[in-house]
């Protein structure tokens, strides 16, 4: 369920190495515990990026660029949504540049992608984002181009991208946008909804019988 941008409440969260430091601007809703949404928003997008990558390893190790771009056509959402299907929550990757048009990012996953981009230009620390209505959050993290793997089906086609996996590349997503990118540029960012219960059920399930 998404909720629309006008009723949220953001909340940017500072994180450090081995601590949250949490900033608690004044709102009229104390429902949402932030810490309770950055530390379950991690361990979900954690736990989707090991998937995604170990896989996309070893699609890459079988048959090199051009079989991960087709792993990615046929099984990455699936993974994801299976996951996000383990976890109870919706779970997906947006960009402003996506690969598949189903990645395209919604206005409030814009909303943090533009903000993500003005913090790189000022050589700012990235923070993850919460946004929260009533009983419901959302959890923004960014994806940034940490390696050459990132590179070799994302950045530049005739330096980083060969011709033949360009030509997979285009095949199997004509309208691709997802090329001409530089090392450390916002890929795009990891989106968690979490359900209205989430956290109600959570707690329910941590408390001694």
């Amino acid at each position: 369920m998404r909720v629309p941008a006008p009723v949220l409440l953001i909340l940017i969260l500072l994180m450090g190495c081995g601590q949250q430091n949490e900033q608690r601007p004044e709102t009229r809703d104390a429902a949402i515990d932030t810490t309770a949404v950055i530390a379950e928003g991690q361990k979900i997008t954690q736990a989707a990026f090991q998937t995604l990558s170990s896989n996309l390893k070893q699609a890459m190790g079988e048959g090199g660029v051009e079989h991960a771009v087709q792993f990615c056509n046929i099984e990455a959402m699936p993974l994801t949504d299976s996951l996000a299907t383990n976890f109870g929550v919706e779970l997906r990757r947006a960009s402003h540049r996506p690969r598949n048009p189903d990645n395209r990012a919604d206005s409030l996953e814009l909303a943090s992608i533009n903000k993500y981009l003005e913090q790189i230009e000022q050589e700012a620390e990235l923070k993850p984002l919460v946004y929260a209505a009533g009983d419901q959050a959302v959890y923004h993290a960014p994806i940034r181009i940490t390696n050459a793997l990132c590179l070799s089906c994302h950045g530049k086609p005739g330096m980083d991208i060969q011709e033949d996996d360009l030509a997979t590349i285009q095949k199997l997503y004509p309208n691709d946008e997802a090329t001409g990118f530089e090392f450390g540029e916002l890929r795009g960012i990891w989106s968690v909804n979490f359900p209205e219960a989430f956290f109600v059920n959570k707690e329910m399930k941590s408390e001694p019988e």
